[in-house]
């Protein structure tokens, strides 16, 4: 059995390929989950630094369970918060120092989250910015191949959707600079910034009030698959 697992970074994503089908999880690298930053209590919402072993690492789901006086029941890791230079994974029975959060409501049985963890007597690697794509063979004798890319062979490109449209103010926050805009090219609405809106000074739009709209197909801002690239209000 050969089973393929692609990191990418900054939002990482798994992706292990195996003869019996595929399986998919996703978490965030170089940053906590969401569930994560809405459970911070410790330290004013800091993470907690540790000390303490790998009592488990499922290589099939990239995740695992730390365990430390500090952290009752263990914590719970997945792989992107494994800050090592290589296949971002832990071994049963490792010292780790490790840093973790108390989240609000337990999360696949465990009350702690590990946001960042590394082998003890290393510093936690940091990814640059921007990175790329990783990727690794895991082989049924269990040894690790990382997979080297073809530099000859050309990258894909992907088409960036646009338009240009007439839309309405469905609501704008002054306070925080951005509303949603409704057009018929853009169901759902569109998400707008301040910043797009031409026009100096301070810069705004009335509710129901018309405008010109550029729009851009994302794959999600705030909620929203149409972000304003330009707006431009109408004479009342």
């Amino acid at each position: 059995m050969r089973r393929t697992v692609l990191v990418v970074a900054a939002s990482t994503v798994l992706a292990a390929s195996a003869a019996a089908g595929t399986q998919a999880g996703c978490s965030a690298s170089g940053s906590e989950t969401a569930a994560v930053v809405a459970g911070r209590e410790e330290r004013g919402g800091e993470a907690v630094p540790s000390r303490g072993v790998v009592r488990s690492w499922d290589v099939e789901h990239m995740q695992g369970v730390i365990d430390s006086d500090d952290v009752p029941g263990g914590c719970h890791v997945s792989f992107g918060a494994v800050a090592v230079d290589g296949f971002p994974a832990l071994a049963q029975g490792q010292q780790v120092e490790f840093e973790w959060t108390r989240l609000d409501t337990a999360d696949k049985g465990f009350a702690y989250e590990c946001v960042r963890a590394w082998p003890v007597g290393q510093q936690p690697f940091i990814r640059p910015t921007p990175f790329g794509a990783r990727a690794w063979s895991l082989h049924s004798d269990g040894s690790i191949e990382e997979l080297v890319p073809d530099p000859s062979e050309p990258v894909p490109s992907v088409a960036r959707i646009t338009g240009h449209t007439t839309g309405t103010v469905r609501m704008w926050n002054d306070e925080e600079g951005w509303g949603v805009i409704d057009s018929e090219q853009t169901p759902g609405g569109c998400w707008a910034h301040f910043s797009n809106i031409v026009g100096d000074g301070f810069r705004s739009v009335q509710v129901g009030a018309t405008v010109m709209l550029d729009w851009e197909q994302v794959t999600d801002q705030d909620g929203y698959r149409y972000r304003a690239t330009r707006v431009e209000q109408q004479p009342s």
